[in-house]
């Protein structure tokens, strides 16, 4: 078992690994004591299995909060610090390729005027998987895919007991001090991925909101302008006397991908409408506009108050239409990734680059503006982290020049990396494939057969999913479970 957290609500340590036949990883260590204003400490992760059938460990319990707790004069001082009144606009855009903003410069002008304003990163998630699930895991938990467990787009609420999300980690520490809001659409009629990573875990968003695609919408343009309202009036909306943590998540972007490909004529005015909801960061009686004109009225109508906007995607997409496959694979435009961040305060290196960057680094930036030391576990450093300091590029006046002929340099893993990634991809996908028309099989049969029903389904699903998910273990997912806990997800 780990160790305990410290005085005033720290995290609890992280279990051991299980032994290599049978065993189980070790239990997390207990949360943190709190104190007054302070919540006590989340518990600590679970050590990994190292075998096949093991399980990784349970997350430790939450600390305690006790009423009276003998602390000394600089302890309580320390202690009793409110939350940091910061304020984080988190943007994030599915199957979204920055080469295709870069390449249309007078279709996306407020992209091109905000990596100019801010450092941009184009990355790769070569060697991981291309799929949204997994990768909006690694964006919101800070681990990658592979080690949360993650291969394909069926949600596993338990992968965030085990890593708990940005949200967890925010709400366990400072609880109404801070407000936490997502609003994603993708595709479904309640939920979509980041809505329901948003809800899951023992301290969920506290305002999550789903936005279904409208009626008619084939293009997806008006359920992403839907989005953007919601988030401006969100943003608009904002506490200046809390700290605010807002995800604005767009889906139309990849849908258009897998309906049309990625080189159609659709994508690109997907891209197009991505440019026009991000906006121009200026007041809009100034000419300002979107989610950055939102940013730019709060920050008038709140003197001395700034926020913090990071513009970040999952993975790539192919050219042709494939099936409606869109990514997946390994590809470098499948793997082809982005980050661009603006750091509040800071315009040093405003127009510069550093490739250094990953997806993963996501919620360790985010928990370390929010004043938290992102947990020792995580697999990305902040992004202003000093082991960034070297990879910075000052471009010069050359900066979609140098950030296009990056995206156009990056290549394919090695061959026995791509054929596991690849195979990979296949073996998690058809119990995925399998899981959707399940559910409605499920949902559509009277409610006295359901349960019946959804155990025949079960069956069919585990037989597929088992077998899929030794084969994830056996190409390097180590934080997957063989046997998921909740055999039946099909009925509730």
């Amino acid at each position: 078992m780990g160790g305990e957290g410290g005085l005033g609500g720290g995290a609890g340590g992280t279990g051991g690994a299980g032994g290599w036949l049978l065993g189980n990883g070790g239990a997390g260590g207990v949360g943190g004591i709190g104190l007054g204003p302070i919540a006590a400490g989340s518990g600590g992760i679970g050590g990994r299995a190292l075998s096949l059938f093991g399980a990784p460990g349970a997350t430790g319990s939450v600390g305690e909060h006790p009423a009276v707790l003998q602390v000394s004069q600089q302890q309580a001082l320390d202690l009793l610090t409110t939350a940091p009144d910061v304020n984080f606009l988190l943007i994030g855009t599915d199957g979204t390729n920055l080469a295709g903003i870069l390449a249309d410069p007078a279709g996306t002008p407020n992209f091109h005027a905000f990596m100019q304003q801010s450092v941009t990163s184009a990355s790769t998630i070569v060697g991981h998987t291309t799929i949204s699930n997994p990768s909006w895991t690694t964006i919101q938990t800070g681990v990658w895919m592979e080690t949360a467990g993650v291969s394909n787009n069926v949600f596993t609420p338990w992968t965030y007991d085990t890593w708990p999300t940005v949200y967890n980690q925010l709400e366990a520490t400072w609880g109404d001090q801070i407000n936490t809001t997502v609003i994603a659409n993708g595709e479904g009629s309640t939920s979509g991925i980041n809505t329901r990573i948003a809800g899951a875990g023992a301290f969920p968003a506290d305002h999550i909101e789903f936005v279904p695609q409208v009626p008619g919408d084939t293009d997806w343009i008006a359920t992403q302008n839907l989005v953007g309202i919601k988030t401006q009036a969100a943003i608009l909306a904002a506490p200046s006397s809390q700290g605010n943590l807002i995800f604005a998540s767009f889906a139309g972007v990849d849908n258009n991908a897998h309906q049309y490909g990625g080189d159609s004529p659709q994508y690109a005015a997907a891209l197009r409408n991505l440019d026009y909801n991000l906006g121009k960061q200026l007041p809009t009686n100034m000419g300002g506009s979107g989610l950055l004109g939102a940013v730019a009225d709060w920050e008038a109508a709140h003197p001395g108050e700034q926020w913090s906007t990071l513009v970040v995607t999952d993975h790539g997409e192919i050219g042709p239409d494939q099936f409606g496959r869109g990514h997946g694979f390994q590809s470098p435009r499948e793997t082809a990734t982005f980050l661009i961040f603006d750091q509040a305060g800071n315009d040093v290196r405003d127009g510069w680059i550093n490739n250094s960057w990953q997806t993963v680094s996501t919620t360790p930036t985010i928990l370390q503006q929010f004043n938290l030391m992102p947990p020792s576990y995580m697999q990305g450093a902040p992004l202003t982290a000093p082991v960034f300091d070297s990879t910075y590029v000052d471009p010069d006046n050359n900066l979609f020049r140098v950030l296009s002929a990056t995206f156009a340099a990056q290549g394919y893993p090695d061959p026995v990396t791509n054929y596991a990634l690849d195979s990979r991809t296949v073996a998690a996908t058809i119990p995925y494939l399998v899981y959707g028309p399940i559910q409605n099989i499920v949902d559509a049969v009277p409610e006295f057969l359901q349960l019946p029903v959804s155990w025949v389904g079960a069956g069919i699903y585990q037989s597929l999913n088992i077998p899929a998910q030794i084969w994830c273990r056996l190409t390097g997912v180590t934080g997957n479970q063989i046997i998921p806990p909740i055999l039946n997800p099909f009925y509730s």
